[in-house]
């Protein structure tokens, strides 16, 4: 099978790219990359391949390329329950209701763009900036420094695909060393003996100075709340709305049953996944499908095929509000089992607090152009989203 079918399971319309290989060639080795790396695209084959943490692991990276000594979502057991257990109470319900205020008052204040008529992008003017400003309050972080957040996130995410391993390194390093400067501040505030800020970067210093995670693992949790933490819901919120503009029933739909915003949030992270799919490497020779995968190989879990897997879901291809709610949350957007995404829970909020805005808002969005789309493997999602509003 040509690479090119690869490429098309990250089209803008990806259903025939994730059909192609579901149908044609469930276990893809792709040899015209390197590394070479398997793919597997059907529901069951997914969650075979995320319900095995012990063979199929983390710790060489979740992208293409082997990349040793990351943190949560890159690393495992016991590494990983130690450093998720610190961050567990960052996304804990209560403090997604505390933010959900704050949250309230930047969406407004953005949206205040859309209340008279005009052109633009909206990953510029939204999508981007809304989960950038929502990371930089968990996190601790400047809002002001949200453009150096964007330019390091960028570069990175491109790295994991295949992008220049030099502008990773780079900004991997700027990255790090911002935190670690937010760190010393509140270091010199314990010593001090004055109240820390509530966020993020405060957990993870006083489980520093408790000596249950290391400077170094602060750098790179910040790191990647950071980009797993704004890129992702970036890329939902611009393919939310760019469906709503192509299926306008839909809008009609949620403005005639607002009672339907929660699920149909579930139903965009099924359709339009922004996580094309992450990679595992086996700890030991074992069998995918009808093959021996030699140890030490990289696979891509592709969840955006598995969410489109007609096995699993009825009229898998179409946006449909009124699924079964016992079936809602079963899609892999946000993975599965031990490596769950721990920032569901923000995810979720701010793509219910934009949805609930444009809903509510009598500003009717169009799509001028069909957008350019984020390159495969990793991310998918929207580089711009040219619009104009009325």
């Amino acid at each position: 099978m040509a690479y090119s079918h690869i490429e098309r399971a990250n089209d803008l319309e990806p259903s025939d790219g994730h059909r192609i290989l579901r149908e044609e060639c469930p276990l893809h080795h792709e040899e015209n990359f390197d590394p070479p790396f398997y793919v597997v695209s059907r529901h069951d084959d997914v969650l075979g391949i995320l319900k095995s943490p012990e063979i199929w692991g983390n710790s060489d990276g979740p992208g293409v390329f082997y990349q040793r000594g990351g943190v949560l979502g890159s690393t495992d057991d016991p590494d990983h329950a130690r450093q998720r257990q610190v961050l567990r109470e960052v996304f804990l319900p209560s403090k997604m209701r505390l933010l959900e205020k704050r949250l309230k008052a930047i969406r407004d204040d953005l949206w205040k763009t859309f209340e008279k008529p005009g052109e633009g992008d909206f990953v510029e003017l939204f999508a981007f900036p809304f989960p950038a400003l929502a990371i930089a309050e968990i996190l601790g972080v400047n809002p002001n420094d949200r453009e150096k957040f964007h330019k390091w996130a960028d570069d990175i995410v491109a790295g994991l695909g295949g992008g220049d391993l030099k502008l990773v390194d780079k900004a991997n390093h700027e990255l790090w060393d911002y935190i670690d400067d937010l760190v010393e501040t509140r270091l010199t505030l314990i010593d001090q003996g004055d109240q820390l800020p509530d966020d993020a970067i405060s957990t993870m210093t006083i489980a520093f100075s408790n000596g249950d995670l290391s400077r170094r693992e602060i750098q790179r949790l910040g790191h990647q709340l950071l980009v797993a933490g704004h890129e992702t819901t970036a890329s939902l919120l611009a393919l939310m709305v760019y469906r709503l503009s192509k299926q306008p029933e839909l809008l009609e739909e949620l403005k005639n049953k607002p009672e339907l915003i929660e699920p149909a949030v579930e139903e965009f992270l099924r359709f339009d996944s922004p996580v094309q799919g992450l990679f595992r490497t086996n700890s030991k020779t074992c069998p995918v499908r009808n093959s021996m995968i030699s140890a030490g190989t990289k696979l891509q879990a592709m969840f955006a095929s598995a969410n489109r897997d007609p096995e699993m879901w009825n009229d898998p291809d179409s946006i449909r509000f009124d699924r079964d709610p016992r079936l809602a949350r079963q899609h892999l957007a946000f993975g599965w089992g031990v490596h769950y995404c721990i920032g569901a829970p923000l995810a979720r909020l701010e793509a219910r607090l934009a949805l609930e805005k444009i809903v509510a808002s009598n500003t009717r969005i169009e799509v001028l152009e069909n957008p350019p789309i984020s390159p495969p493997f990793i991310l998918r999602g929207f580089t711009e989203l040219k619009v104009k509003w009325n």
